[in-house]
């Protein structure tokens, strides 16, 4: 059995997942707030033990993870840069006020491109730790078990 819950209700992980993906396609804080609330119940639920998962289950979702980061990192390195400079667009007031509007846009502001950038950062990371723990729990519960066997046996 791969993936164990032991308590009643098990996370929404289609909700993690789908708001991932949202996040991913597309810079929107709000798909960011709602895939950082699941992960933090993710993470809830396997420190306080009631998720399991072998590590063999595991592996394709942290191998995602890690996919997932580089590219955001590759994204970051080769996008950002460029995105929180303001654009020339003349001397005259116009210019410079949308010039600094779309700065803001692509980094400093809360919200921002680079901002959002980094609270997903954030929850690809809180997720590798929520599915490392969970792998430890497995473990864990696989040892207590096969150990509870052995004295039964002697």
């Amino acid at each position: 059995m791969p993936i164990a819950w032991d308590s009643g209700e098990a996370p929404d992980t289609s909700a993690w997942g789908a708001a991932i993906g949202k996040a991913v396609s597309a810079v929107d804080t709000k798909a960011i707030g709602e895939a950082k609330a699941a992960t933090q119940q993710l993470i809830s639920a396997a420190n306080s033990g009631h998720f399991r998962i072998s590590e063999g289950a595991v592996t394709p979702l942290r191998n995602a993870l890690v996919e997932m980061q580089s590219r955001l990192d590759r994204l970051s390195a080769e996008t950002f840069f460029w995105i929180t400079q303001a654009p020339k667009l003349g001397s005259h007031d116009y210019g410079q006020t949308v010039a600094q509007h779309d700065q803001k846009g692509g980094g400093g502001a809360a919200g921002s491109a680079a901002a959002v950038a980094d609270q997903l950062r954030q929850v690809l990371e809180d997720a590798d730790k929520a599915l490392g723990q969970a792998v430890k729990n497995y473990q864990e519960n696989e040892a207590a078990t096969a150990q509870g066997l052995a004295t039964r046996e002697a």
